[in-house]
């Protein structure tokens, strides 16, 4: 049997030394997110690409067991889209992204939405609570998860603590899991909401976008009120941390990076460290700004930029302390809610979606596949526009299919692929400085050549 190197075996580009005196390169398995410390000659030669080895299996046993090493005629692509569509079919949990509001108190300036002033209606919410409770007394189902979306879902708290009462009844009768998370500005929070979220409302992490220290993020993310929120989100999250009731609440903390704050990273590391924020219940990360229906040619950074950018943001987040994803941590089998009957996106106005980025933006508001209360409750969403994401790669419509990060990746965005745009994330340009950052921080020094 010929054995040759995974095309999804990333070998990093830097030799390091650990104290003990080994020198090793870090490889990133992306079919399972996991990374290994090998030594020069093994790295060299997963480093071959593709190319046939002649080694006996046995004595690379541990590399054929880490899937490092792979039978030559292998199709390594084939599976993981074979993986990805049947994880999207037969999935056991029934996802629900719920925006109770159409409204937001926000007026960003990179937001693709229109915000209007109404709430989920009493019939819409009815016939939602009637499909959730369906879906959870199916016994198609293990899980129930929702996520509370807008514009700003705490606009409408009244109808989000109303409707996650109905939910959490529904999961606790048909003995499936529940979890629910909120993304939200973080204006609204305190810590009686807070409270509420968590122990009332099932809400086991809350998102919050903070676009840089208190000046950028201010000018950045402007309350229509014309006041200032930098301070009280972080002082919300920071007391949150600290409030027994809420002790099981993680956060995270996300950055849309675009030519107004890409060099920030810095002063809003620190000023994150010094408010409380360099926590095991708070993880951050850096966003690119991209198109969501409107134009942000001005405000968007090219892709080679945002992964250096990226980096820097990395770096900074280290430096002071602040946990963040630097590498994926499992594969990606369901890339988003688009690509699964199993998951839906029901808008303030009752209409169901496929798409989180299609509800509220105008020009794309005709996407809809019916509405909650006219749709048949026993029944996943109807087909989508996306839900032939797996055939569409394997067929090859992008070229996701010799992409060696597809595992971690999925496709990144089908919406934006169909138009016309390339959203391949920043992993793919910087994923071996990131392995760098890796060992670094695992205590590895590079070795100088």
């Amino acid at each position: 049997m010929g054995w040759r190197p995974s095309r999804y075996a990333v070998v990093g580009t830097t030799a390091f030394r650990h104290p003990s005196g080994r020198v090793v390169r870090p490889v990133l398995n992306t079919a399972t997110a996991r990374v290994y410390l090998v030594d020069l000659d093994t790295a060299a030669r997963l480093a071959r690409e593709r190319e046939p080895l002649t080694e006996d299996a046995a004595r690379d046993r541990g590399l054929v067991e880490a899937g490092l090493l792979v039978e030559a005629g292998r199709d390594e692509a084939a599976e993981v889209i074979a993986a990805g569509r049947t994880a999207a079919r037969d999935g056991r949990s029934r996802d629900f992204v719920v925006m109770p509001s159409a409204y937001c108190n926000m007026a960003c300036a990179y937001c693709g939405q229109g915000h209007e002033r109404f709430a989920l209606a009493r019939g819409h919410r009815s016939a939602l609570t009637e499909r959730v409770r369906t879906a959870a007394r199916s016994g198609r189902y293990d899980a129930l998860n929702v996520r509370w979306f807008g514009g700003e879902p705490l606009m409408a708290y009244a109808v989000l603590r109303e409707l996650s009462r109905s939910f959490i009844a529904s999961a606790g009768e048909a003995g499936v899991r529940y979890s629910a998370k909120v993304v939200t500005n973080g204006v609204l929070l305190d810590a009686r909401k807070l409270t509420a979220l968590h122990r009332e409302c099932g809400v086991g992490l809350i998102e919050v976008t903070v676009d840089g220290p208190a000046e950028a993020h201010d000018a950045s993310r402007r309350l229509k009120s014309g006041g200032r929120s930098f301070h009280r989100i972080l002082a919300v999250i920071a007391a949150a941390l600290e409030d027994p009731e809420v002790a099981d609440l993680s956060f995270l903390v996300r950055t849309n990076v675009g030519v107004h704050n890409a060099g920030l990273a810095e002063p809003l590391a620190a000023e994150l460290a010094a408010a409380g924020l360099a926590h095991e219940r708070v993880t951050c990360y850096p966003a690119p700004v991209h198109p969501w229906g409107n134009d942000v040619t001005e405000m968007a950074l090219q892709r080679g930029t945002m992964a250096a950018v990226e980096l820097d943001w990395f770096r900074a987040y280290r430096r002071h302390g602040l946990r963040f994803p630097l590498l994926p941590g499992a594969p990606r089998r369901v890339v988003c809610a688009a690509v699964t009957r199993h998951s839906e996106v029901v808008a303030p106005d009752g209409r169901v979606f496929s798409c989180t980025e299609q509800p509220l933006v105008p020009g794309l508001g005709t996407g809809d596949l019916g509405h909650v209360s006219a749709l048949d409750a026993a029944s996943p969403r109807p087909a989508g526009a996306f839900d032939d994401w797996y055939d569409a790669m394997a067929a090859g419509e992008t070229p996701c299919r010799g992409c060696p990060i597809l595992p971690v990746c999925g496709g990144a965005c089908p919406k934006l692929w169909r138009e016309g745009s390339v959203p391949c994330p920043s992993l793919r340009e910087n994923v071996r400085e990131r392995l760098d950052l890796y060992a670094t921080s695992a205590g590895y020094i590079p070795v100088l050549s």
